[in-house]
């Protein structure tokens, strides 16, 4: 391989390394986003039914007009894609919504990032895989990086966030199924075929309660259509396109790595936009938890 074919590699792999960092940063404003519309007085099934329905109509749109071959699927993977969209996407991202409102968008952020976690767990219950002691070592570091973000060490604010928490931790283990669907149905389907079924059956599973909220909806203000709209094109279907495009030049395995950015910028503008404070203990535990995550995925490239 020539010098400038080695340069010309290379600078798409810094690329696709930019590209990465920038999905993760517009994934951690979706906390801070949900925030500043739940002001409005808008349910969180009702922000993810709208959300969902927004990003569906645009990518199917989208395929419609350049590659309608992406929306054919074979009808003996139906249920997978059911599963999926139902429990991966439409109760994935309702749990997350709630742990946004309940708690903070960091507390939310961190608990969500627990997901790798039970990554490990599902594949060791359902595929009989093996779990390395660097894994386990993983596990702990995590675990305990979460009990000091949702401040465990104080019974008083465990109790008050409690439901809060549940919805964290119910919204990584959907990730988790998430994570081990979208594994599964790459090897038949493109990344965009997935998504657009995904958030379709996600959007037909919420869909009574876009029917129920009618005239709820139909009195939003300007601001709060602004950023549902936002929500549903930016940190979702952006930072997606831009993170799908990246995985061209980055192994996937890196790219989880990297993409534990999303907390850290997700506290980052909690704390600048939304004035939420962390504890010293807090920052201890984001720093832990993350550290755990990447040790995970470390191991997984190994």
């Amino acid at each position: 391989m020539s010098c400038l074919s080695v340069a010309k590699e290379s600078g798409r792999e810094f690329q696709g390394y930019l590209l990465i960092v920038l999905a993760s940063v517009l994934w951690g404003t979706m906390g801070i986003l949900a925030k500043l519309s739940f002001v409005y007085g808008i349910l969180p099934e009702t922000l993810i039914s709208l959300r969902l329905l927004i990003s569906f109509a645009t990518i199917f749109l989208s395929l419609l007009l350049v590659r309608r071959s992406a929306l054919r699927v074979q009808k003996k993977d139906a249920l997978f894609f059911l599963a999926f969209g139902v429990l991966a996407v439409a109760f994935q991202r309702i749990s997350y919504f709630y742990a946004v409102e309940l708690t903070t968008a960091t507390i939310a952020a961190m608990l969500y990032y627990t997901y790798p976690l039970f990554v490990i767990i599902l594949a060791r219950i359902l595929l009989k895989e093996k779990t390395t002691l660097g894994e386990i070592f993983g596990i702990i570091l995590s675990f305990l990086g979460v009990m000091l973000v949702v401040r465990a060490y104080e019974v008083s604010a465990l109790s008050a966030n409690l439901a809060g928490i549940i919805f964290g931790l119910l919204s990584g283990l959907l990730f988790a199924v998430y994570f081990m669907l979208t594994k599964k149905l790459r090897k038949k389907y493109a990344s965009w075929t997935i998504t657009l079924y995904g958030e379709g059956i996600g959007a037909l599973t919420l869909m009574p309660v876009a029917v129920v909220s009618v005239p709820e909806i139909a009195a939003f203000p300007l601001q709060l259509w602004l950023l549902i709209f936002t929500i549903a094109l930016v940190p979702s279907l952006l930072a997606y396109t831009l993170y799908s495009h990246a995985l061209k030049y980055v192994k996937t395995s890196k790219a989880s790595v990297l993409a534990v950015i999303e907390p850290l910028a997700a506290a980052f503008f909690s704390i600048g936009l939304l004035a939420e404070r962390l504890q010293t203990l807090q920052i201890v535990g984001i720093a832990l938890a993350l550290a755990g995550v990447v040790l995970i995925f470390w191991r997984q490239t190994e």
